[in-house]
């Protein structure tokens, strides 16, 4: 299971990361298609020049799947809102891209471990589930997790675009101390508290 969900975290992060660059390119900004990043290819994510990159979207998923959590990290799209068509809107529909592939995945995977259970008289078919089973569970937890209006998650840009210009300046000068905040946040806050229903959901329907 741990192999498992090490393989969960590269394939839901690579069509995470990979919505966010096919909604930019769409968009009109195509900063992360010159960069090679407007792909599925987890791999292509990761900043190799980048020691942050490195640690965030390899060292720490694999770190947490070793010590029996589901894996979480952080991979990003370069974009630049500048060329964005409409700048506010396509920030936040790129946003919502990446959570939204999540799901997608989730249902997906669903799907098929119904499937599954009609067939399973495959030899195969154990092992395969147990890998749908961490696809799924981690693909929730992290469309969930970036929903989080907080910046620099993707709800935050989702939020920002129905905000009145005052809680919009509230944001972007929170922005820079967005990430110690979500540290805080999911520490010592109730962040799992706000999860878990969620969660016990996708328990429910598996």
């Amino acid at each position: 299971m741990i192999i498992n969900f090490i393989l969960a975290w590269f394939i839901q992060m690579g069509f995470h990361e990979g919505a966010h660059a096919y909604a930019a390119y769409a968009c009109g900004d195509d900063t992360a298609y010159l960069m090679g990043k407007r792909s599925f290819d987890p791999f292509k994510h990761i900043d190799w020049s980048n020691i942050s990159s490195i640690i965030l979207g390899i060292v720490i998923p694999i770190f947490s799947a070793f010590k029996g959590f589901i894996p979480m990290g952080m991979a990003w799209v370069p974009v630049n809102p500048l060329r964005f068509k409409k700048m506010r809107r396509d920030h936040a529909l790129v946003s919502a891209a990446g959570p939204a592939a999540n799901f997608a995945i989730a249902i997906a995977v669903l799907a098929v471990h119904k499937l599954i259970q009609i067939i399973n008289y495959l030899y195969f078919i154990p092992l395969l589930d147990s890998l749908l089973f961490a696809i799924y569970l981690t693909s929730i937890v992290y469309g969930l997790f970036n929903t989080v209006p907080l910046p620099p998650l993707d709800g935050s840009r989702v939020l920002y675009y129905f905000l009145p210009p005052n809680l919009r300046q509230i944001m972007d000068d929170i922005e820079p101390y967005g990430f110690w905040i979500l540290i805080l946040f999911f520490t010592f806050g109730r962040a799992g508290e706000i999860l878990s229903p969620f969660i016990g959901l996708a328990f429910f329907l598996w």
